[in-house]
C-alpha cells in the first residue's frame, strides 16, 4: 500500500459559532495534540496545532455571530490529517485537499461537509474515482424532458387530426384549420427547439 506524504489542504472554509469552535479546538486537544489558542482584541481567535515541529495557524475571524476560518496548510501527521477531515465533515465545512503519495497524489472535493469528488492524479493522467451527482436534480430534469416529449407528441397528434379533417372540409372550414394548424406549428417549432 502506497505511503502517504503529505496531506495538503489548497482551501479550507469553516464558518462556526462560539460553541462550534470550541468543539473544534477540543476535538484535537483530545487527541493529543499540542495546541495553543490565542485571542485577540477584536475577538479573533487564532488556534495553533503543532505538527511534526511546525505550527499550523488557524486564523478565526469574529464576525459578531460566527467565526470563519479560510486557509491553506500542509499537515504531515496522519494521524492529524485524520482529526481534520473528521472535523470537516463534522462542523460542515468546505475544502479542497490533496492527499500526496510517492508516485500519485488524490484529490478530494467536500462542500458541507460531504465528499463531493475523489480525482486520482498520476502524472498527466487522472481518473474520477468518485463523483456525487444530485439524483433529485436528475430525475427533475428526467421527468421535465418527458414532460416536453409527451407534449410533442401530442401536438404532433393534433397536426394529424387536422390534416385529416383539412382533406375532408369545405373552403370555410379549411381557412379555420389552417389557422389552428399554423398555431399549433408554432407550438412544435418552439418544443422541439
Amino acid at each position: 500500500m502506497a505511503r502517504r506524504i503529505a496531506t495538503e489542504y489548497k482551501l479550507l472554509e469553516l464558518d462556526l459559532n462560539s460553541q462550534q469552535l470550541q468543539e473544534f479546538m477540543k476535538l484535537f486537544s483530545k487527541s493529543d495534540f499540542k495546541t495553543e489558542v490565542r485571542v485577540f482584541e477584536n475577538g479573533d481567535t487564532e488556534f495553533i496545532l503543532f505538527d511534526e515541529g511546525n505550527e499550523i495557524p488557524l486564523a478565526f475571524r469574529n464576525m459578531g455571530s460566527f467565526y470563519k476560518f479560510e486557509g491553506s496548510y500542509t499537515i504531515k501527521s496522519w494521524k492529524l490529517a485524520h482529526i481534520m477531515q473528521k472535523a470537516v465533515r463534522e462542523f460542515k465545512g468546505h475544502a479542497y485537499v490533496e492527499r500526496i503519495y510517492e508516485f500519485h497524489k488524490v484529490e478530494y472535493r467536500y462542500e458541507y461537509g460531504n465528499v463531493v469528488l475523489i480525482k486520482e492524479i498520476n502524472g498527466e493522467n487522472q481518473r474520477i474515482v468518485y463523483e456525487y451527482k444530485n439524483l433529485m436534480s436528475q430525475l427533475q430534469q428526467l421527468f421535465n424532458e418527458q414532460v416536453i416529449e409527451d407534449h410533442i407528441s401530442w401536438t404532433k397528434l393534433q397536426i394529424d387530426l387536422l390534416l385529416q379533417q383539412r382533406l375532408n372540409s369545405g373552403e370555410d372550414e379549411i381557412t379555420k384549420i389552417d389557422e389552428q394548424l399554423k398555431m399549433l406549428s408554432q407550438d412544435l417549432f418552439v418544443l422541439e427547439a
